[in-house]
């Protein structure tokens, strides 16, 4: 795959096909180049050839659970510091904590509005390129603090009076 450097990448990982499409297109629609997968299945070996600028995942996926693939990511020494924003019909604090303390630098709750995705997605490829520090989770780090310092976690709670995607 050979994508424009200046164009930034988004890998999208959503087992719902709806869901999918609608993420796709509209970040497509926002200049962002998209990968869609419906699961989690050789992300390392896909990251390592698409080289996204992001990661936008679900929690609940067939094969490998979202938690796992985020802990697979910050286990790598090519993406730990990666930005990854989970997308979760789970609106929980313990599930938003769960991502969290996985190494997810944001969690934003289903149905979510166009307008705030793209809000925060541009956040997070405009803001510090290190959203966790190195001492937090690094490669070769096997403890995760749920309190560590440096993590990107934002309340992104959606409005319900504006659902959008489900």
């Amino acid at each position: 795959m050979n994508f424009p450097e200046e164009q930034r990448r988004i890998l999208l990982i959503e087992d719902d096909y709806g869901n999918r499409v609608l993420f796709a297109d509209f970040l497509e629609h926002c200049g962002y180049r998209v990968l869609p997968l419906a699961d989690g299945s050789n992300c390392i070996e896909i990251m390592q050839e698409f080289m996204p600028h992001l990661v936008l995942l679900d929690i609940k996926l067939p094969q490998i659970d979202g938690l796992t693939l985020i802990k697979t990511i910050r286990q790598s020494s090519q993406f730990w510091m990666l930005p990854i924003l989970v997308v979760s019909g789970y609106a929980f604090q313990a599930d938003r904590q769960k991502a969290l303390t996985a190494g997810a630098t944001d969690y934003m709750v289903k149905p979510i509005m166009p307008t705030i995705l793209s809000a925060k997605v541009l956040s997070l490829l405009k803001g510090p390129l290190t959203p966790i520090s190195q001492e937090t989770i690094s490669p070769d780090s096997s403890s995760s603090d749920s309190n560590s310092p440096g993590r990107v976690a934002q309340d992104s709670g959606s409005d319900l009076s504006s659902e959008f995607w489900r």
